[in-house]
């Protein structure tokens, strides 16, 4: 019976021990896991940490390109805003350059025509001063003949009262 009871207590030293090395590897694991979870962590927020700075590198290239592009568009906006505006102010211009050309036509026509008229007028009233001079005399002509009819008459009839 001794010897049961030694056994016994081995058998039972042994589960202790069997049930403390179970108890201590599987505290080993536990470290082990919570130190690679740890390591995989530290992985991990290694990697979250180099893409964020990828990121923010990446958001600051972005910007400086549209930073870029925006004032690439602005200097063409402003070019062709310029090109337009000397544009419209030779097509302005060139309308005024025309329009004075043809008000300076339609003046130089006017200046011809106000000359051929009064020309015109000069010419008729050369014309009616004749043709006024002319029935003049022949109006004179007639008042002469007529007085030189009367005083014949009236020396006639002198001459017939007389005889």
């Amino acid at each position: 019976q001794k010897e049961d009871g030694e056994n016994l207590l081995k058998g039972i030293k042994r589960s202790t021990a069997f049930h403390d090395a179970e108890l201590l590897e599987e505290q080993i694991r536990n470290e082990e896991e919570s130190r690679r979870k740890k390591g995989e962590e530290n992985i991990s927020n290694q990697i979250r940490r180099g893409y964020d700075l990828i990121l923010q590198h990446l958001k600051e290239e972005n910007r400086l390109e549209l930073e870029e592009a925006r004032e690439t568009s602005n200097i063409k906006l402003d070019q062709e805003i310029l090109r337009y505006k000397n544009e419209k102010d030779e097509a302005i211009s060139k309308a005024t350059d025309e329009t004075n050309e043809a008000i300076s036509k339609l003046n130089q026509q006017i200046v011809f025509e106000r000359g051929k008229l009064i020309a015109e007028q000069q010419n008729n009233a050369r014309y009616l001063e004749e043709e006024f001079k002319m029935k003049e005399d022949r109006m004179n002509q007639y008042v002469k003949d007529i007085k030189e009819r009367d005083l014949a008459w009236q020396n006639e009839r002198a001459d017939v009262l007389k005889e």
